[in-house]
């Protein structure tokens, strides 16, 4: 893929910074009604308590890319919206920003831990395990050959969806090498194929498909998956980067109506090296609890578009991530040292922690990470009296994945923590406030004295405003602010 000219991103987003109307970033939805809200479906999320390390001193957790709950918050927030505790994944969130870690190893992933105090409650210390992912330059990337599944059925039919979708694929078309490959199927009461096989030089012919899409009907009898998978196959690209886009609002009436079924498909898939990655658009129909499910399942992501601004990031500042995997089953074990450690708490991940078994099996299916990015895992740490005395090992991470540029090697790198930093880094001190924000967001019984006043205090300044990202996450909790007391949860 090539990059587009880095002073036009610069210009879009001054225009962003600038713009006061958040219809000027987002489509026009107007007010969220309480009937759409409750329509959506969430995976649940039980927040961990604290363990013992006397009872057990490991936890794993199964580690990916995926960012779609951050931008679906951010317009429920611009919107004034309620925000349901399942919709916030903090892992997600914190899989969305960008972070100054350096992958200068040899390897596609390395570890960096940091232990620091934390801001919501002075009985416990931070521990942040993060994981950067190697960059490669989008000039040398590996030819691409594609799938675009589109959803065009009735429910397609509003500004935040099949116009963005069409947008924001546009985007991702212009930046096509000229050997990719890129097929269109559709679906609605059936499916359609729209485009087969056209070059990355054919970007006139594949635009001008896009564009003529038009959102009509139910989506009963679509047989759209399949379909894709049968364009995946027939235009396979050895040693290329071989995907399905799944584009929807959320109806995945797409010819095999079992979510567990569609799963197992997926992952049949999957090992023939057709991988799966999902965009969802607009409010409604929004299906993220089987979003979710299917990008692990297809060893892929899950975004969620809001915003023309959004597909840019998605499709051009983030595009390495979005096509590229380079560690694949990635999976973490933090250990924590008895001695000093009496206790912890997983923050988020609720639904990608792995036993023990599950860690050491090299065959466990665990996430993917895509070139560049950055996953950080964050945990709450209770230390024994004394600690500040202690010299020896804290805590260590075992991260374990598949090379997915070296026939699948699998790999094991191990990074130890021995000292609670009393200066801590700017990553940590960012990570930690989007941990803090999503602890307020869900209410949580573990969020001690957390307040958005408190994360503004640590963020609120130009350090962070240099990130345009980052300045309008500020923005939001500032938002928020304003308008949360008047919500019940």
């Amino acid at each position: 893929m090539k990059k587009l000219v880095t002073c036009l991103f610069v210009f879009v987003f001054g225009l962003f910074l600038v713009s006061c109307s958040p219809n000027g970033y987002y489509p026009n939805m107007g007010s969220i009604s309480e009937d759409i809200l409750n329509s959506e479906e969430y995976l649940e999320l039980q927040e961990k308590g604290y363990m013992s390390t006397d009872v057990n001193n490991k936890v794993n957790v199964s580690l990916d890319s995926s960012t779609a709950a951050y931008s679906n918050i951010r317009q429920r927030i611009k919107h004034r919206s309620y925000i349901e505790h399942d919709m916030v994944n903090i892992e997600q969130m914190l899989s969305y920003f960008n972070y100054s870690y350096v992958n200068d190893s040899e390897e596609q992933l390395k570890s960096f831990l940091e232990l620091g105090n934390c801001p919501w409650n002075d009985e416990s210390k931070l521990l942040s395990v993060a994981i950067k992912a190697k960059e490669y330059s989008l000039e040398n990337q590996k030819p691409s050959n594609f799938v675009f599944l589109l959803d065009v059925s009735g429910s397609m039919n509003q500004e935040n969806k099949l116009p963005l979708m069409v947008e924001a694929f546009k985007i991702l078309i212009d930046n096509l090498n000229d050997d990719d490959r890129v097929s269109i199927v559709t679906y609605a009461g059936r499916e359609q194929v729209i485009l087969e096989g056209a070059y990355g030089y054919e970007k006139t012919k594949i635009s001008a498909a896009i564009s003529e899409l038009s959102a009509s009907g139910s989506t009963a009898g679509a047989d759209g998956i399949r379909t894709a998978y049968k364009l995946a196959n027939k235009y396979f690209i050895e040693g290329g980067n071989n995907r399905v886009f799944l584009a929807t609002d959320g109806d995945f009436n797409v010819g095999i109506s079992s979510t567990a079924l569609l799963k197992t498909f997926i992952a049949a898939k999957r090992l023939t090296g057709v991988y799966l990655s999902l965009f969802g658009f607009g409010t409604g129909n929004l299906k993220a609890n089987v979003m979710d499910t299917l990008a692990s399942a297809g060893n892929g992501q899950y975004y969620y578009i809001d915003s023309i601004l959004e597909a840019k990031k998605v499709f051009v500042s983030s595009l390495g991530g979005t096509l590229e995997t380079v560690a694949k089953d990635c999976k973490a074990q933090v250990e924590f040292n008895k001695d000093v450690v009496a206790g912890y708490r997983l923050i988020g991940y609720e639904n990608k922690e792995l036993t023990d078994e599950e860690f050491e099996d090299s065959e466990t299916d665990a996430g993917e990470i895509g070139a560049g990015h950055t996953t950080i895992c964050l945990l709450e740490v209770i230390m024994r009296p004394g600690y500040e005395d202690y010299e020896g090992e804290i805590a260590r991470c075992v991260l374990r994945y598949k090379d997915a540029r070296d026939n699948e090697m699998n790999k094991e790198i191990i990074n130890k923590v021995y000292s609670l930093s009393n200066n801590p880094s700017n990553d940590f001190i960012f990570a930690s406030a989007v941990v803090e924000f999503g602890l307020v967001l869900r209410n949580s019984e573990y969020m001690g004295y957390a307040t958005c006043e408190n994360i503004l205090d640590r963020i609120d300044n130009e350090i962070f405003k240099s990130d345009p990202y980052k300045e309008e996450f500020i923005e939001l909790i500032k938002i928020y602010n304003e308008y949360q007391n008047d919500v019940i949860y």
